[in-house]
């Protein structure tokens, strides 16, 4: 969600929003922002500070009472340090300074919604693994088995090449993961595969950086979900 009071600023931020591949509702006034919010599932706010009804730092202390903890991005036209650290106070994850370029509005995302935005994917599909060998249980295990060895491997690999810069080495690797991924629906995994190969295409360091460390976590979280099942 997107809260601005100023229309060609929400214009601007909803198309930046949308070209990154996310899914937008922008609204004016911060009271309308708390009414839809507490309706819908939203994975990041982003608003303005100086707002009609109800302004930002309201809005996110009101957000933070109710026990609300999802990210939370401020934009200020002139953030100064009073205002930063008011932001921090009210409870706010990051202040930026309009405009907001496409660069750091991604990087922002990736730093502090990545997480939510993949908790609405599955972190595995049960009747992909199972249509993959009809059922046979003996089956799915060694192949959970391989499955998740070559993934340790190649996480690896990847962190080595991360280190190195290789960039295009990487980006191979990762649509192995990838591939490996999509054959049980591990759509978390793949998601995170997916965007960091187009960082590493653009040699954003940084974005890949912030993309490895949460395919770690989507790796070893497909590995506990498939343990649980007593996949292995």
């Amino acid at each position: 969600m997107v809260a601005e009071d100023n229309l060609a600023n929400l214009f601007l931020l909803n198309s930046q929003l949308q070209r990154l591949g996310c899914e937008v509702l922008g609204v004016s006034n911060g009271l309308e922002a708390l009414t839809q919010w507490r309706q819908g599932q939203f994975d990041c706010l982003l608003t303005d500070l100086g707002m009609p009804q109800l302004d930002g730092f309201c809005l996110v202390r009101q957000l933070r009472k109710d026990g609300d903890m999802r990210p939370v991005i401020g934009i200020s036209a002139d953030p100064g340090e009073q205002e930063r650290q008011r932001a921090a106070e009210a409870g706010f994850n990051i202040l930026l300074a309009k405009p907001v370029s496409l660069s750091v509005l991604h990087t922002t995302l990736l730093r502090f919604a990545l997480a939510s935005s993949m908790q609405r994917l599955p972190v595995y599909m049960d009747d992909s693994l199972a249509a993959l060998f009809d059922g046979d249980a003996g089956l799915m295990k060694k192949f959970v088995a391989r499955l998740l060895d070559s993934n340790r491997q190649d996480l690896a690999e990847a962190f080595v090449l991360y280190g190195q810069q290789q960039w295009g080495e990487l980006a191979q690797v990762l649509h192995k993961i990838k591939g490996a991924a999509r054959l049980i629906d591990a759509q978390q995994v793949a998601r995170d595969c997916e965007q960091m190969e187009k960082a590493c295409k653009a040699a954003n360091q940084e974005q890949v950086g912030i993309l490895l460390e949460d395919l770690r976590l989507r790796l070893q979280t497909l590995e506990d979900s498939l343990q649980a099942k007593a996949m292995l």
